[in-house]
């Protein structure tokens, strides 16, 4: 399962305000907080054909974001390869349970914050509604964003049927997307990279989000020739999250 995307994750400041959030938004199975570790930390269960995730507050209080984690045989030569690349290290590799699992952060040249994980596995799906199915870096130039992810991780990268934007094949686990910011409905280049959930019907569920404290960042877009629909929204801290329709 190497350089496969197997985790998602949403860390702030309100860990228990998030857990209610994307627990009622999702209807996703969410643990309690776990504070072993210095965080506050709820464990959510996969969906059909999705990845398992996490979402509350780290040790490192500083870090918010949405994003996701890419399981790697090296965390270090990984590092090393994403600074020649362009990109640097946010938090070096660390320990958890004993060494079995090892986790770090790091960024692309633009910025974006993706996680690196190494002794993780694929799980068999679980039972939470609304699967997170793919992944996305959204930002400035998709093309050097896309060389960046294709020479550090080796990942497949195809083309898509509009503009500047590609597709992208890890091999296993979900697939995911390099494109422009302003593809998202953003109004700068900033860009970010996060995870994507599977719904029945984004318009539903970008007015619940909104009668949450989130706001609509794009509304729901059909893709021309496929059955696909699109929106993104941010939650109550302001992370960008994507929604997906007819991709399952």
């Amino acid at each position: 399962m190497a350089n496969s995307v197997l985790w998602f994750q949403v860390l702030g400041r309100n860990a228990q305000g998030l857990r209610d959030f994307y627990r009622d938004v999702f209807r996703w199975k969410i643990s309690d907080g776990d504070t072993s570790n210095g965080g506050d930390y709820g464990y959510v269960e996969s969906g059909s054909g999705g990845i398992p995730g996490g979402i509350g507050s780290g040790s490192d209080r500083s870090l918010s974001h949405a994003t996701f984690y890419v399981e790697v045989e090296d965390q270090l030569a990984i590092v090393a390869k994403a600074r020649e690349l362009g990109g640097r290290v946010i938090n070096p590799p660390s320990e958890l349970r004993g060494g079995k699992l090892t986790f770090g952060y790091m960024s692309d040249p633009e910025g974006h914050v993706i996680g690196l994980s190494t002794g993780l596995s694929a799980r068999p799906d679980g039972s939470s509604s609304n699967p997170v199915l793919s992944f996305e870096i959204m930002g400035q130039d998709s093309n050097s964003l896309r060389e960046f992810y294709k020479s550090l991780f080796g990942w497949t990268m195809n083309e898509a049927p509009f503009p500047d934007y590609w597709e992208v094949d890890p091999g296993e686990s979900i697939r995911g997307g390099i494109g422009p910011a302003r593809a998202a409905g953003l109004r700068s280049d900033d860009g970010f990279a996060t995870f994507k959930v599977e719904v029945a019907d984004p318009e539903a569920t970008l007015a619940r989000v909104r009668e949450l404290g989130g706001e609509t960042v794009m509304k729901m877009y059909a893709v021309p020739g496929t059955g696909l629909r699109v929106a993104y929204f941010t939650d109550p801290e302001g992370h960008i999250v994507g929604l997906t329709g007819g991709l399952a």
